[in-house]
C-alpha cells in the first residue's frame, strides 16, 4: 500500500456522504486506502452501501472534547500505507494532489489551499455565489479571490517518520483549543527532527481545497466543536 488517506470526523454526516461520492469519482488505484476515524459521533457514522474500494470507518468511541490527536494516532496505527495523507473532513483532496503523493520520494509534503465545496453529488463547486452561502467573506473574495492560507494539519508524511517524531501529542486532548496546539506542536516536532538531520525538509505540493466559513458554518453542515454545554468541566 502506497498511501493511507486518514480523515478524522465527528458527526458531519452530510459532508461524509459527499466525501464518499467525491472519492468514488476519483477512481483511485488499489494502492491507496481511505480511512475515516469516527471520533465519537452519536449515532456512529455508518454508510454500509458505500461501494467505495479500500474504504473503512473506524469508531474511537471517545466522547471527550478535543480528542482529534488521539483519533489521528489511531488512524496512523491502523494505516498500511508507506505514506500518510492526513486531513480534515472540511478539506477536499484533488486527484492531482493524491497523484503527486503517489510519486513522492521525500519525507513530508504540505499543500496550498483554495476554497471550494462539494455538492450533493460529490462534485467540486467553486462558484463564488455558492461559496458566499457557505460563509466565504465577500471582502476576502475581493482581496484574495478563492485562495486560502495553508493549514499545518493537512500533509503527506512517511508513516515511519510520523512515529519517529512521536505522532500527535495526546496531552492536548480534552483541552479547549487543544487541536490548534496539537497541530503546532506536531509541526515543530517534525521541524526539530529535520534540524537534527533525521529527515528531509518538507516540500510544497499542489493545491487542495477547503470549505469556507468555518468555524461559523452558516448552513449547519458540520458538527459543533463544543461537545458539551457551556460550563461542563473538562475531566
Amino acid at each position: 500500500m502506497k498511501i493511507s488517506i486518514v480523515i478524522t470526523v465527528l458527526e458531519s454526516y452530510m459532508i461524509v456522504k459527499r466525501q464518499i461520492k467525491h472519492f468514488k469519482s476519483l477512481d483511485l488505484p488499489d494502492n491507496i486506502e481511505i480511512i475515516f476515524i469516527d471520533d465519537g459521533s452519536d449515532p456512529p457514522i455508518s454508510f454500509p452501501n458505500h461501494r467505495l474500494k479500500n474504504f473503512n470507518i473506524y469508531p474511537t468511541g471517545d466522547k471527550r472534547p478535543w480528542s482529534q490527536a488521539c483519533a489521528r494516532n489511531l488512524g496512523a496505527k491502523i494505516a498500511e500505507g508507506e505514506f500518510l495523507l492526513m486531513t480534515d473532513i472540511d478539506h477536499i483532496l484533488t486527484r492531482e494532489a493524491i497523484a503527486t503523493v503517489e510519486n513522492f520520494t521525500g519525507d513530508k509534503m504540505r499543500f496550498s489551499r483554495a476554497y471550494a465545496v462539494l455538492d450533493k453529488h460529490g462534485k467540486i463547486n467553486q462558484k463564488p455565489k455558492t461559496l458566499f452561502k457557505y460563509g466565504l467573506s465577500r471582502q476576502h473574495y475581493k482581496r484574495r479571490g478563492l485562495s486560502a492560507i495553508r493549514h499545518t494539519n493537512t500533509f503527506a508524511m512517511r508513516r515511519s517518520i510520523y512515529f519517529e517524531i512521536g505522532g500527535y501529542p495526546e496531552r492536548f486532548c480534552n483541552r479547549p483549543k487543544g487541536g490548534n496546539k496539537g497541530d503546532r506542536t506536531f509541526y515543530n516536532q517534525y521541524k526539530k527532527h529535520f534540524l537534527d538531520g533525521k529527515c528531509e525538509p518538507e516540500v510544497v505540493g499542489p493545491q487542495i481545497l477547503t470549505y469556507p466559513g468555518l468555524p461559523l458554518d452558516p448552513l449547519g453542515v458540520f458538527h459543533k466543536l463544543k461537545r458539551y454545554p457551556k460550563g461542563t468541566p473538562l475531566r
